[in-house]
């Protein structure tokens, strides 16, 4: 008996490259957003087909998601003219820690979206800053109890 050594089986081709897909509902936005990008297709320079075709590009929720959240990037910048006895620690640490998390998950993802990462990289930051400001007026505040309590009431 002789053992003949087999070839190994022939390695598959790689997959395509992944291009955005149209929406998959059923539903009347699904179709009035298809029909938008559909339009909208037609008149993408050749220069920015590559993002617009990217798997994380405009014709998916992958970009406009990140896009809208800027907005609480907005707000926490001008929450920055707030006064600080204003600001509410409970929102500004959930929203840093969301921000931090939300950070880490969009470089884990596939595809990695970087833009969900600078977004939620601000809006943790911008949290963080406001938290920053909130504990110095928290400890301001103590030192100025201190000193009252420390000044004698003066009695007539």
């Amino acid at each position: 008996m002789s053992t003949a050594v087999q070839p190994p089986p022939p390695v598959p081709p790689p997959p395509p490259p992944s291009s955005a897909a149209a929406a998959a509902g059923k539903g009347i936005h699904t179709k009035l957003y298809n029909g938008m990008i559909g339009a909208c297709d037609k008149f993408v320079p050749a220069k920015m087909r590559p993002l617009w075709m990217h798997p994380a590009g405009p014709k998916t929720i992958f970009f406009w998601a990140p896009i809208f959240k800027w907005g609480l990037v907005a707000a926490g910048l001008s929450d920055l003219a707030r006064p600080a006895d204003t600001i509410s620690m409970s929102s500004c640490s959930a929203l840093a820690a969301t921000g931090i998390i939300w950070s880490r998950y969009s470089l884990v993802i596939i595809p990695k979206n970087y833009s969900l990462f600078a977004v939620n990289l601000f809006v943790g930051l911008t949290q963080l800053v406001q938290l920053g400001r909130a504990y110095n007026y928290y400890l301001d505040q103590e030192k100025l109890k201190k000193k009252q309590e420390e000044k004698p009431a003066v009695t007539q």
